[in-house]
């Protein structure tokens, strides 16, 4: 039997935002789980230095039985170190560097096939810090693109700000990332929030994502509290230069020519695609194919069974300066 794979939460967010905070209170709220944690650094404001227990070779165990370690330029050999050890762990948190784009560590975990047999990616969480948020918005696209990357966010440091204000910012962080899930918090308290075991990467998931985003009715928005969604099948449009574009087809797509396509669009678009999402029907096949892609690298999973279901093929693509005409193009001559 294949071992059970590790649940893999990324924790991205811009300097300041609150992401250490957030390990320490998942630390906290979650002593039955033994974690594996690879920060960007250690410092003053890292791990809470009472639970470090001992140190070797930039592995800190501490006191609760977890495992934490610095993210180093090797990624695999950094994995590879954590598997090695004697100390067994149950899920992973990583914490990325404020100042850069998460995607290549999402990209690890979906295109390195030694890396998918041991682990899997729960969740992106990012973290907004909401005293600078609009600032960093307007100025560094890596903000842009963490959020876009997330599928949750924790609107953090809201006591500081009008909730009026909090209200927009949710806003038009919805606009940015319209499928992930929004709350508020103060000093990145996740009390009430599930951060962990959300398997937001699951066929399950990916498949709700994606039929909720397409069949929204644009004339009404949806506005939910806590947590907080915005979809809407046309383009999401504002002052920054991220959007996200919905399109649904009826009937079969060609699945050679849709891989081929598919493999090029974004081999030659990564900087500019984000995340893609999808439910696809493909000629002379019997069930669903889940489609999931983040940077330039994408892979399917088997959904359910077609029966006598009407077929069609739903994708969202999340990106900079996306071309909904280009792309509506493109798709039709992948039809079969």
């Amino acid at each position: 039997m294949k071992p059970q794979r590790i649940p893999v939460t990324i924790i991205t967010g811009f300097l300041g935002a609150g992401k250490t905070s957030l390990l320490n209170r998942l630390i906290s709220k979650h002593p039955e789980k033994r974690f594996a944690i690879i920060e960007n650094e250690f410092g003053e404001t890292g791990i809470d230095g009472a639970l470090i227990a001992s140190a070797s070779n930039d592995i800190f165990e501490l006191s609760n039985g977890c495992i934490c370690c610095s993210l180093g330029e090797d990624f695999l050999f950094t994995l590879e170190s954590l598997l090695g050890r004697s100390a067994e762990f149950d899920h992973l948190l990583i914490e990325t560097t404020g100042i850069a784009d998460p995607s290549s560590i999402i990209d690890a975990f979906i295109s390195g096939e030694s890396i998918q047999t041991r682990f899997r990616i729960d969740s992106v969480v990012c973290v907004a810090d909401a005293v600078n948020m609009e600032d960093l918005m307007d100025e560094q696209l890596e903000v842009r693109k963490q959020l876009a990357l997330a599928d949750l966010i924790l609107l953090n440091k809201t006591d500081s700000v009008h909730s009026d204000y909090a209200e927009s910012l949710t806003e038009t962080i919805a606009q940015i990332s319209p499928m992930a899930k929004i709350f508020p918090t103060s000093f990145a308290n996740i009390d009430e929030i599930n951060v962990l075991d959300t398997n937001s990467y699951s066929c399950e998931a990916i498949e709700k994502s994606t039929l909720t985003f397409c069949a929204f009715d644009g004339s009404k928005a949806i506005v939910q509290k806590e947590p907080k969604m915005i979809m809407n099948p046309a383009t999401k449009t504002n002052r920054h230069d991220i959007t996200s574009e919905g399109f649904s087809f009826s009937g079969n797509f060609d699945v050679n020519k849709f891989g081929l396509w598919m493999q090029n669009f974004l081999y030659f678009n990564k900087e500019t695609i984000f995340r893609v999402k999808g439910i696809m029907s493909f000629e002379n096949t019997a069930d669903q194919f889940i489609f999931h892609a983040v940077r330039g690298s994408f892979m399917f999973e088997v959904g359910k069974e077609w029966k006598d279901e009407t077929r069609f093929s739903k994708l969202v693509f999340i990106g900079k300066d996306l071309s909904r005409t280009e792309l509506e193009t493109n798709l039709k001559q992948l039809l079969a």
